[in-house]
């Protein structure tokens, strides 16, 4: 019994630590993504901000940012020590923190005003699967 005890308390603590990861700009944990509502807000401009895909693109073309093929791959690999989700969650709240190579910081800096917390989630959720 002990033993079952001590197991259940492991898996909720890992189902914690999994619900906890990025925090919006309040500090707040962010919602559960929704990858299919993020892939629509790829391409919809959002009170007044434009779309991510007026500047990005998913074929490897380069438009005015860096392209989002394989960006599943290659957002844990732009920062140390950062994951893809809290690297993608910083770089749209907060554009100028991290420039990709290559590129000048013209990123809209207004997303986290202009974006819910469920918005930015279900983007994130939708970079990731690409």
């Amino acid at each position: 019994m002990r033993q079952l005890i001590s197991f259940a308390c492991l898996i909720l603590t890992i189902i914690c630590a999994a619900c906890s990861g990025s925090t919006n700009a309040s500090g707040d944990a962010l919602p559960v993504g929704d990858a299919s509502r993020g892939a629509a807000l790829f391409t919809q401009s959002i009170n007044g901000a434009p779309a991510c895909n007026s500047c990005h693109t998913l074929d490897g073309s380069t438009l005015v940012g860096p392209s989002f093929k394989g960006y599943a791959a290659l957002a844990p690999t732009y920062v140390e020590g950062m994951s893809a989700v809290d690297y993608t969650h910083n770089s749209i709240t907060k554009p100028a923190s991290y420039v990709v190579s290559g590129f000048a910081n013209l990123m809209y800096g207004q997303y986290a005003q202009k974006l819910t917390s469920q918005q930015i989630a279900d983007l994130i959720a939708y970079l990731l699967t690409l």
